[in-house]
Formats: C-alpha cells, structure tokens, sequence
C-alpha cells in the first residue's frame, strides 16, 4: 500500500517519497516489475489538502515490432485534492475507483493516513504505451527491421501452398 501520514501534520508543504514492490499494489497491471517510486509534496492547508507527486515504474513490455522483450521506464503524474469532510467521506467510501483525478476526495478527521494505492495503480496503468516498440527499433521502419517484406506489393504476394486439401473450397471464395 501506498499511505501518507496525516496525523500531526501541520499546515504547509511536505515532500514525501515512497518506495513500493509492486507485489504491494493490488492489480496492478502484471508487465510492472521492481518496485514503484512515489514521490512529492503535500499542502496542507487547514483542513485541505493537495497533493502533486510523480510517480515511476519499469514495465517489462514485448515489441511490437521483433517480439523481444525489453523494460520500459513508466512515469505520470498525480494531482489529488483531499478535504475534511464525513459526508463526502461516507459518500465516496467504496468507490474510489470510479472517482475522477478532478474530484475532490473526502477524508474523515479520524483518518490517519491518506491512501494512494489505488490512485497509482490507475496512472501507471494508463501510462503502458499502446504501441510497444523496443528502444532499438523506435527510428527504423518495419522493412529495416524485417527485409523480407520489402518490395512485396499486392502483385508479389506468394500465395500460401495449401497444407490440407479440407481448405481448397475456402481458397475459391477468397477475393482476388
């Protein structure tokens, strides 16, 4: 779990870092491996607080491209408003998932802690790039990378030698 302190705490900001395995972060999306670095400032201003924190992690991720695995630095940003405030507090309990990073999150005076589990398990989720391209092969073309496509055009297509002779009616209907 990913927790701050609150109690005592008095009014201004306070840098924080946190260091988690990611064994520590429930769901967290299964490429992440190592630990997760947290790391801030908390305001707290009366009973308001906001927080902005970077948050880091390594993905080991598979190209696209070569198939090769290789280990991706992840990192996003946190920006979180917390008040004092039981009825927000008891309306939002259970569901903090669903809430939106603009929302502001309710605390109760009897919390000793802030939790951001779930806030950083929902950032590095969304920060695994869709396209995985290896370091190696993000300035290369995909006929650098694989030359035996090159060249190839609708016209040279090889067609496949038919393994099963079951298929030879589906080869008929495929489209010229």
């Amino acid at each position: 779990m990913i927790t701050i302190n609150i109690v005592g705490l008095r009014d201004g900001n306070h840098p924080f870092m946190i260091d988690t395995d990611v064994s520590q972060i429930p769901e967290l999306a299964s490429e992440f491996i190592g630990m997760v670095h947290t790391e801030g400032v908390l305001r707290k201003v009366s009973s308001r607080y906001t927080l902005v924190a970077d948050v880091s992690g390594t993905a080991r991720l598979v190209c696209d491209r070569s198939l090769e695995e290789f280990d991706e630095p992840i990192t996003a940003v946190i920006d979180l408003d917390f008040v004092v405030d039981h009825e927000l507090a008891a309306q939002q309990r259970g569901r903090i998932s669903e809430l939106d990073d603009e929302e502001v999150r309710g605390i109760r005076e009897e919390d000793k802690v802030i939790d951001l589990t779930e806030d950083v398990r929902q950032v590095l989720t969304v920060a695994i790039p869709f396209r995985r391209v290896a370091p190696a092969y993000r300035d290369k073309e995909l006929e650098d990378i694989h030359p035996v496509i090159k060249g190839n055009d609708a016209t040279d297509r090889i067609e496949p030698e038919m393994v099963d002779d079951r298929w030879a009616a589906l080869a008929k209907l495929k489209r010229q």
